[in-house]
């Protein structure tokens, strides 16, 4: 593959800004080996599947909650540069935050998504079917729904994160103590010994 360099009226003489980034980037095609993709239609299909359940803001919410989840905790509960009781209730606030940031993340991301989906509908009869969708580009959504689903995403992820600052307070903070003395309550060192005590 060759990029083909972009005419410009620029005199010959003097540094050309233009011809600099083109020879960058090519050199930056020119070391990653070129590959074919098996499967045909098929796997690719597959890949489109996944690439349109990842970019969707609900689902990536939780892709980014489950890879917290995995490595957050571990850190917290592996700093020894604190004692062991610290940790312990570190980890667990840690644990609690995750959960409460990524269900409320993933309930107001996907409500969103659906309410501004039914509002960008190109092909609606409804009031509201075209409401979030500029006039101007209503025949470039209909011909390309590549640029719609984009669209679609990214107005959807600008009104969760105006409502989660409603939310983060309302629900997050409170979920998350609720969740974090719970946790505290469940693996308290102390309290299992008297359990044990009293059992016998």
């Amino acid at each position: 593959m060759k990029i083909q360099p972009e005419s410009n009226n620029i005199a010959m003489t003097g540094w050309n800004w233009q011809s600099f980034k083109n020879s960058i980037k090519q050199k930056v095609i020119d070391v990653v080996p070129e590959a074919t993709v098996k499967g045909g239609a098929e796997h690719i299909d597959k890949w489109k599947k996944i690439d349109d359940w990842v970019s969707k803001p609900a689902e990536n919410r939780l892709i980014m909650g489950a890879t917290a989840l995995v490595t957050q905790p571990v850190i917290d509960y592996n700093n020894h540069k604190v004692d062991e009781e610290t940790r312990r209730v570190s980890r667990n606030r840690t644990i609690a935050k995750i959960l409460a940031g990524t269900t409320v993340g993933m309930i107001v991301r996907g409500s969103c998504y659906k309410l501004v989906g039914k509002m960008t509908d190109v092909n609606g009869k409804s009031k509201y079917s075209k409401f979030l969708l500029p006039e101007s580009y209503i025949n470039k959504f209909a011909r390309d729904t590549k640029i719609l689903k984009n669209y679609r995403s990214a107005l959807s992820t600008a009104v969760a994160i105006l409502a989660m600052c409603f939310t983060n307070f309302a629900i997050d903070a409170p979920l998350t103590v609720f969740l974090t003395n719970k946790f505290n309550a469940k693996t308290d060192p102390a309290k299992a010994k008297r359990e044990e005590a009293v059992n016998g």
